[in-house]
């Protein structure tokens, strides 16, 4: 209850409860157009290319400019605007009908279903649970946000009341990201007051906005589509998975992790074991959720595509799927942590590079050199040199001093921190493991028998998301993790990626993007990922 308490007033004072102050003030800077990346690459379709990516060469070599070069050598081939049938199978997409009450729409077409429950267990979504929560995302937004401050039938400019059962969450993740990008009520005056000649002609604002959208902090947008999707997939009982460690958000790339901007969390499944989900062990992953800050993608005289940004901005989304097909991959597998079997990560039993001693580092030189600088410690205790005891910035001796004696004015003073790499190497321990600990990795929802991954992700720019698919074959997977050349990898089955599309190339495929503050696209938006969810959660037997 304390806690509760506490929340509340927090939330009283923090600024996304003060989104209907109308009262005048500092005037933020003005929005400027949004801009969103439109590269599209169209491979020849007319050849198979079977060949590795030759993409590590590029990324080790002595060019630092991102280039359509490194597009290419990933053979890429992107499409944008598609249909959110021709990204999801239509059968699994929910019908326009299904936005309205299912009392109305008694005959509105269902989505297939192969089989009565989810491969999970738990049975199929039906046209009230889409219902009940298309219709909360089709309020307006100000009426869910003037539910949210708990204006009542007696304030000024009330709204019929609403209840927020399933959106309470994201629209109050919502709120805070339209005090940095929502312009409806934007409004300049200037001021004429006469208290103060300086403030005489300033521009004052009235409006939600608090901030320019470069202020805004990157954990706003975060947290909005999370919960959006955790809107969308609980139904399906799935939920939203959070890394708690960097490098699990790193792309195993060859022999090094390459970090991947932008990688916020994963759609996973509960434990289908009763004592697994207890534990909060969670399956998969089944999507991917992305989200950028960036919010210029052209120089001024750029065309679209040709902008450096936009390069950045593919391939960190690209890199992101990856992410995502590389965990769903370690279905059956056992991790191979860096530093297997190497000097530097065995335990200390044998030597280290560079080290004075044989077997653990040498502690005994450390004690040593400790010994040697005692006595000038103690010849220099009492005497004040400029800048205080050990001189300007530690002096003679300033840089060692004992435990009962702290260098309180050296600018250097600073906590270890207990662990870390550096520790970790020094004890001869190997890398942190970029395994998840509750995850139990599977390729939930891929058809059996084909050799390639269809990987979604839930793409989030300005406030503004997008479903991306793109298809991952397993021998081009292997070719981005291991490397080598064809004679390394398995030769391909029959059950190849289709006509037109070898084993080497990544089909990226883009919706529209969708507005989350408006209410008919963000239903759009949730009917995609509902489909999405659907085809990845069917019942195969």
């Amino acid at each position: 209850m304390i806690f509760c308490s506490l929340t509340r007033l927090l939330m009283n004072w923090y600024p996304g409860a003060k989104a209907s102050d109308n009262r005048p003030r500092t005037a933020p800077a003005r929005l400027k157009p949004l801009e969103f990346p439109h590269y599209q690459v169209q491979r020849d379709s007319k050849g198979v290319d079977n060949s590795a990516p030759d993409f590590y060469s590029l990324l080790v070599g002595l060019e630092k400019s991102i280039s359509p070069k490194h597009v290419e050598a990933l053979k890429i081939s992107v499409s944008g605007e598609v249909e959110l049938n021709h990204l999801v199978p239509s059968e699994y997409l929910p019908p326009m009908e299904w936005q309205q009450a299912p009392s109305s729409a008694l005959d509105s077409p269902q989505p297939r279903q192969d089989s009565g429950k989810l491969n999970n267990g738990a049975p199929i979504p039906t046209h009230k649970d889409f219902y009940d929560r298309a219709k909360e995302l089709l309020y307006h937004s100000d009426t869910a946000f003037d539910s949210l401050s708990g204006k009542g039938a007696g304030h000024s400019n009330a709204t019929p009341s609403i209840r927020l059962l399933h959106s309470h969450k994201f629209y109050q993740h919502l709120l805070l990201l339209a005090e940095y990008w929502d312009t409806s009520k934007d409004a300049y005056t200037k001021s004429t007051s006469d208290d103060d000649a300086d403030d005489d002609g300033k521009e004052l604002y009235t409006g939600r906005r608090y901030g320019a959208p470069h202020e805004m902090p990157p954990e706003y947008r975060e947290d909005t589509v999370c919960a959006f999707a955790e809107l969308c997939i609980w139904p399906f009982r799935c939920n939203v998975q959070t890394p708690r460690s960097s490098i699990t958000r790193k792309l195993v790339f060859r022999d090094r992790y390459v970090p991947i901007q932008g990688v916020t969390s994963a759609i996973c499944c509960s434990a289908t074991d009763r004592q697994k989900a207890r534990r909060g062990v969670l399956e998969g992953p089944l999507m991917g959720i992305h989200c950028r800050n960036t919010t210029t993608f052209r120089r001024e005289g750029q065309a679209n595509g040709e902008g450096r940004e936009e390069i950045m901005d593919l391939l960190f989304e690209v890199g992101a799927a990856l992410l995502v097909a590389q965990k769903r991959a370690r279905e059956g597998q056992e991790e191979v942590r860096p530093g297997k079997d190497c000097f530097w990560a065995d335990g200390g039993t044998r030597r280290h590079l560079g080290e004075m001693g044989g077997g653990k580092q040498d502690r005994e030189t450390n004690a040593w050199a400790k010994q040697l600088i005692a006595p000038v410690d103690d010849a220099m205790e009492g005497v004040e040199m400029e800048g205080g005891p050990g001189g300007v910035g530690g002096g003679v001796g300033g840089g060692v001093h004992s435990e009962d004696k702290p260098n309180l004015f050296s600018s250097r003073k600073r906590k270890q921190r207990p662990g870390g790499a550096q520790q970790a190497y020094l004890d001869g321990k190997p890398p942190e493991s970029a395994w998840e600990n509750k995850v139990e990795y599977r390729m939930i929802g891929k058809e059996p028998g084909k050799r390639v991954d269809c990987v979604y992700l839930l793409s989030a720019l300005n406030h503004h998301v997008s479903l991306v698919k793109v298809q991952v074959h397993d021998r081009y997977l292997a070719s981005v993790t291991r490397g080598g050349g064809l004679e390394e990898l398995q030769e391909p089955s029959s059950a190849g990626p289709g006509p037109g599309q070898g084993w080497g190339d990544l089909k990226v495929e883009r919706s529209r993007w969708f507005d989350l503050f408006v209410p008919e696209e963000r239903a759009q938006a949730m009917r995609g990922v509902w489909g999405a969810m659907g085809w990845l959660m069917r019942g195969m037997e």
